[in-house]
């Protein structure tokens, strides 16, 4: 049971999202419907739908609306993840309105891409729509204890295995948080920056059967830091060394690459 739920534990880009490994697929921060005057949004394109990412204003203009009022989104940091996952950090060009709902549009979208968010209490697909509240928000997200590793998972599926090592870190703030995570490969040098979000102040670091922001090699050495950002743009940047980990492996499943 412990096994099954740390796999799940901030896997949503990859294994809840894509457990069919679909070709495509669009992903948007914040998930609630509620912002503040200065929210931030994020954009996760996974496998096809990734070129998106990169034509985003040029073929594909992101922006809100409400009613006539339109609000272009500018692209401040793409992150490119190592398993089949690209995301967009944006930021409204002006200052969103309060009291007004926001609908997300993204223009000349291929016909096989959907820009809607599931909703898992009706069960359907909805609109990606925003109400903003009255307010800047300043405040940088509180992280009460240092991050520390819980365990790692483990499991084979279908397409392949899913992997992680499961971070904990109680960090406090008054709307939704991403976590800046960025892995270095001790051996290679390798650095991969991608923000994932929490579930429970816990995050899972690795990959799905299907994508996911890391992957692991044949190296066991690895460093890893976080920086905490809120829905509106606040980050609370690491202090201190990195932590020093090991990848997750699976005697059985090493065997058989070095055989293949």
């Amino acid at each position: 049971m412990r096994q099954t739920l740390t796999l799940l534990i901030g896997l949503f880009w990859t294994v809840s999202l894509y457990a069919d490994c679909r070709g495509d697929g669009l992903y948007v921060f914040p998930t609630g419907n509620t912002i503040r005057q200065n929210s931030i949004f994020v954009l996760d394109a996974y496998a096809h739908s990734q070129n998106i990412i990169a034509r985003l204003n040029k073929k594909h203009p992101i922006y809100l609306r409400s009613g006539e009022k339109k609000v272009m989104l500018i692209v401040r940091q793409i992150c490119v993840g190592q398993f089949e996952l690209t995301q967009a950090i944006l930021v409204p060009e002006s200052q969103l309105e309060s009291g007004l709902e926001y609908e997300l549009f993204i223009d000349s979208l291929p016909q096989s891409e959907s820009l809607k968010r599931y909703n898992r209490k009706t069960k359907e697909y909805e609109l990606i729509k925003f109400k903003v509240v009255a307010g800047i928000d300043i405040d940088k997200p509180v992280l009460t204890s240092k991050p520390k590793e819980i365990d790692k998972s483990y499991a084979l599926f279908g397409c392949g295995p899913a992997m992680s090592v499961n971070f904990d870190f109680p960090v406090l703030d008054s709307c939704e948080v991403l976590i800046k995570t960025t892995v270095k490969n001790v051996k290679s040098g390798v650095e991969t920056t991608y923000y994932i979000q929490p579930d429970n102040n816990q995050i899972s670091v690795g990959h799905g059967m299907c994508s996911g922001a890391f992957t692991f090699d044949d190296s066991n050495d690895y460093e890893i830091e976080f920086s905490f950002m809120d829905a509106s743009g606040n980050v609370r940047t690491w202090e201190g060394k990195r932590i020093n980990f090991t990848k997750p492996t699976d005697e059985k499943w090493d065997e058989w690459k070095k055989e293949k």
